[in-house]
C-alpha cells in the first residue's frame, strides 16, 4: 500500500517538473523570438536612416553644386568606428563659429513634479 502511495506521488512530481520544463522551454522559445523581432526591426531603423541620410547628402552637395561660385571649397572627410563615413564642407571660419549665445543653456534648479 505504502509502495503504492509513494509510486503515485513519484508519478505526480515527474509529471509536474515535464509540465515546467515543457511550458519553460516555451516561454524561451518566444522570448528569443521576441528578441529577433525587435533587433531586426532595429536593423531594419538603421538602414532605413542611412538610406535617407545618403539620399539628403547627395541632395544637399547637388545643390550646392549647383550653388557654389569659383571660390575654394574646403573639404574634411572623418571615418566613424562604425565606419560611416562624415564628409565636412564648412568653411574655416564657419567651422568654429559659436551655435549657441553665452545666455543658452544655462543651469535651471530641477523640482520633479
Amino acid at each position: 500500500m505504502l509502495k503504492g502511495i509513494l509510486g503515485f506521488f513519484a508519478f505526480l512530481f515527474f509529471l509536474a517538473v515535464l509540465i515546467l520544463m515543457l511550458t519553460g522551454s516555451y516561454i524561451l522559445k518566444k522570448v528569443r523570438q521576441f528578441n529577433k523581432a525587435v533587433q531586426d526591426a532595429q536593423d531594419k531603423q538603421a538602414f532605413n536612416h542611412r538610406t535617407e541620410t545618403g539620399r539628403k547628402r547627395q541632395q544637399y552637395s547637388t545643390r550646392q553644386s549647383a550653388n557654389t561660385t569659383q571660390s575654394e571649397q574646403y573639404s574634411q572627410t572623418t571615418q566613424t568606428s562604425t565606419g560611416e563615413t562624415i564628409i565636412d564642407n564648412r568653411h574655416q571660419e564657419r567651422e568654429n563659429k559659436k551655435i549657441f549665445d553665452d545666455s543658452d543653456g544655462e543651469y535651471v534648479d530641477f523640482e520633479e513634479a
